[in-house]
């Protein structure tokens, strides 16, 4: 046999083996019954690392109660919220849970739950600074989380055209951090991710609503794969036997600070 043919031999064996390992992998998930959940470890209060490097947040604890009812096991699974999208549709997780907030344009691509938390958006700025609107921001630089709502909002909006740069963050964590240093001048984020990390870590911030930027979410959804209705409609009927039991208004109250359940 050539040396040609036997490297082509050898390179139809690896992927062969690849494709088997993947197959066994996802079997082997499906037959222990377990519920990979995919999330960003730097999105406090819905999922993120405590002190201790735990995973902690709202959604996790949500998700915990939802797979007690099914009787599944919770598997957390940390990924790039850049790449949730291909995270989701490869198969490596079976839902995307983390603040996701919903879009029009996330619900073509993929199966969305219904909205179980309300949130906006708004503009954190440093507490010593003079703006107190959005327009004051205008020729200014705002840092947003790469793959957000918020991302999209001002690079698709008249608003963020008049702004002096969208800067991309991994993290708002990092945005966070960036705007106390005097890097940029505001972080567009999440209201109830801001709340939470400026009551809880001190910082001196301040903050307003954001007015007319595009479509306000709905509220956050659970991602799921295209047309994985299935799965959906199972955690979905967990979601509202917990609502109607008052656990996620308990949850919600103890992570959130009030009643944002949808």
């Amino acid at each position: 046999m050539s040396k040609k043919i036997l490297i082509i031999v050898g390179v139809i064996l690896v992927i062969a083996i690849i494709g088997v390992a993947i197959t066994f992998n996802k079997n082997s998930k499906e037959e222990d019954n377990t519920f990979v959940l995919g999330m960003d470890d730097s999105f406090p209060p819905m999922g993120y690392r405590n002190e201790n490097n735990e995973l902690v947040g709202f959604d996790i604890d949500l998700a915990q109660e939802v797979c007690n009812k099914l009787g599944m096991k919770l598997e957390v699974q940390t990924i790039s919220w850049a790449a949730k999208e291909q995270e989701l549709d490869s198969g490596n997780i079976d839902c995307i849970w983390n603040g996701f907030g919903y879009t029009e344009e996330r619900n073509e691509a993929m199966t969305l739950s219904n909205p179980y938390v309300k949130d906006k958006s708004m503009f954190v700025v440093k507490g010593s600074s003079s703006y107190t609107n959005q327009d004051e921001l205008k020729g200014k630089k705002i840092g947003v989380q790469s793959g957000s709502v918020q991302e999209k909002r001002l690079n698709e909006s008249e608003y963020g055209k008049e702004l002096d740069e969208v800067i991309g963050y991994t993290d708002y964590l990092t945005a966070l951090m960036d705007l106390e240093t005097g890097n940029i001048d505001a972080v567009y984020m999440s209201q109830i991710s801001g709340n939470y990390i400026i009551q809880n870590q001190d910082k001196d911030f301040k903050t307003f609503d954001a007015i007319g930027i595009g479509e306000e979410s709905k509220g956050m959804v659970i991602a799921f794969k295209k047309g994985n209705t299935a799965l959906k409609d199972k955690v979905e009927n967990a979601l509202n036997e917990l609502k109607a039991e008052g656990k996620l208004k308990e949850l919600s109250e103890k992570w959130l600070g009030a009643d944002l359940t949808a």
